[in-house]
């Protein structure tokens, strides 16, 4: 399956979610979203993973250069990192990549996704939206 992960509060984000360190200098010292990369690994693994992130230019640079840091260019290759300036966008990107299953922590965005993608999920923990993969790949959804 083609699968899009957003970054903001799925990836990167930490224990409760909060990003705003990522929008300072030390954003390098942002943790990760706790199980994201073993989750992420995991779904390496005969699927196709791509990224797909709103934010600017200046964002859009600290994201890569994060990602890097953390070895998640290893997962996903940075020729399937996308990045959009508008939230909107990211049903069309799905949707360009032919993607069967998008997460992403916003409820609009999830909106966005019915009839783009098979299975949007909405993300809250790793935990959870592991659950949900498996519930999917196993054909239970």
């Amino acid at each position: 399956m083609k699968i899009g992960i957003d970054i903001g509060n799925v990836i990167i984000g930490g224990p409760q979610g909060v990003d705003t360190q990522f929008f300072t200098d030390d954003y390098l010292a942002t943790p990760e979203i706790p199980g994201a990369y073993t989750s992420i690994r995991a779904l390496t693994f005969g699927h196709e993973l791509h990224i797909i992130s709103k934010c600017g230019k200046v964002v859009e640079a600290k994201s890569l250069r994060w990602l890097e840091q953390m070895e998640y260019h290893g997962l996903i290759p940075l020729h399937r990192t996308h990045f959009v300036r508008q939230r909107p966008l990211k049903a069309p990107m799905a949707e360009a990549l032919e993607l069967d299953i998008f997460i992403d922590d916003m409820e609009d965005v999830i909106e966005s996704m019915q009839g783009v993608v098979k299975y949007p999920i909405l993300f809250k923990t790793w935990w959870q939206t592991n659950a949900e993969l498996e519930r999917i790949f196993s054909g239970k959804a």
